[in-house]
């Protein structure tokens, strides 16, 4: 499994909510694809897949808060 985490965006970051979850359940990635758009307090972030493979699950929904670190997709390669 490949894990997609929210990455760290800025020194004080630590939260962000889940704007829109744009892969679902077997659907095929790419490497660069966007998988989750997250806001935090000073801006908006896109999450991209690190790698190619098809989407395993989606661990958060619209509208929940996240951490820094958290998985939001897990892809099969």
């Amino acid at each position: 499994m490949i894990d997609v985490r929210i990455p760290k965006m800025g020194m004080s970051t630590v939260e962000v909510d889940i704007v829109r979850v744009l892969v679902a359940p077997g659907q095929r990635v790419s490497a660069g694809d966007i998988v989750v758009e997250v806001e935090s307090e000073k801006a908006n972030y896109e999450v991209e897949a690190g790698a190619a493979g098809t989407v395993a699950e989606v661990l958060v929904s619209e509208g929940e808060e996240a951490r820094v670190g958290d998985v939001v997709v897990r892809l099969d390669p």
